[in-house]
């Protein structure tokens, strides 16, 4: 590879992808651009592979050895562009500014993914991908336990599912049962109390995209189950969103540390489209703290508290699972 050249990868079964990926100008001091499609065999695009950069979600360049995805890679390749023609002005004065860039990128995403939709465009399948959380938890991902390893062994753009069955605790304070009827809306945490409650739990991948859920059966009585549903979504490093009704979300950051699964609040966010906007919510509705352990080689341990600034912990639940 030629360290003078910008390499641009791009999804050439998508109509915008390609058409922007041809009519782009550089400046004549950056050099000569190459447009690389993702869906062909290219030694480029195995190399990125290697890299875990998912190319379904964005473009990437290679410039002066290193790597740009996504909205860094739009965001350079404005910087290094030439505004000659009206798509490339609108492309430089649109993507230069990180601040444009934040409002305009999610956008595009969002219109590139419905009209691959609509075109019935397949998912690039250009790599053996790996569990999602095996990039969230980064060097840390060996040193998890078997069992850990296996709760979170789902991977993106597959048809994966994992059963999980046990036993969970489940308290609320009295602010929680004022609060109620608005979880209720949500769909935000589990309406009920009581001790040794079946749970089942199905996470699920979605072959279409790189999310997964969490549906958990909980069996109330012999004639009532609950079932709570959320979606996860990793969005950069360990940080990852767990999304309810109307794209209300918990970010939170994963970790292990002392042989546990430590997951640590961030903060609440409103996903729209594919924009996440934090929204100042943990004055009201508390921060949230989760913990997963190894109880044997065929059983975990988790719990999870909320705890609120003023009135302490509001909400606990806790329970051992197995994987069926």
């Amino acid at each position: 590879m030629n360290d003078d050249v910008v390499y641009l990868i791009y999804d050439g079964e998508c109509p915008i992808c390609s058409y922007a990926a041809k009519v782009i100008k550089l400046r004549q001091a950056v050099g000569k651009l190459e447009i690389i499609n993702a869906r062909d065999q290219h030694s480029l695009v195995e190399k990125i592979n290697n890299h875990k950069y998912d190319l379904n979600k964005g473009i990437l360049v290679k410039y002066q050895g290193n790597l740009y995805f996504g909205n860094d890679a739009m965001h350079l390749l404005a910087l290094l562009g030439s505004p000659v023609d009206l798509f490339n002005k609108i492309n430089v004065t649109l993507f230069k500014s990180k601040i444009l860039l934040a409002i305009c990128y999610p956008v595009f995403k969002f219109i590139r993914s419905c009209l691959l939709k609509i075109l019935d465009v397949k998912k690039i399948k250009n790599s053996d991908y790996s569990p999602i959380f095996k990039s969230v938890f980064g060097e840390s991902w060996d040193a998890l336990p078997l069992i850990l390893k296996k709760h979170y062994s789902i991977r993106p753009y597959t048809n994966d599912s994992i059963k999980l069955e046990g036993l969970m605790d489940i308290k609320h304070s009295r602010f929680i049962r004022l609060i109620q009827p608005l979880l209720k809306v949500f769909g935000a945490l589990v309406p009920y109390e009581g001790s040794n409650i079946a749970t089942t739990v199905y996470s699920k991948s979605d072959s279409d995209n790189d999310s997964f859920i969490f549906e958990r059966h909980f069996k109330i009585s012999e004639k009532e189950t609950f079932i709570y549903r959320s979606t996860f979504l990793r969005l950069k490093d360990n940080e990852v969103i767990e999304m309810m009704k109307f794209g209300l979300g918990w970010v939170s950051y994963y970790s292990y540390k002392n042989k546990k699964i430590i997951l640590t609040h961030k903060g609440y966010s409103w996903r729209i489209f594919r924009l996440i906007v934090p929204i100042p919510l943990t004055f009201i509705f508390g921060k949230v703290y989760a913990e997963e352990e190894k109880v044997d080689d065929n059983q975990f341990r988790m719990k999870m508290k909320i705890t609120h600034p003023l009135f302490g912990d509001i909400f606990k639940y806790s329970g051992i699972f197995k994987i069926i």
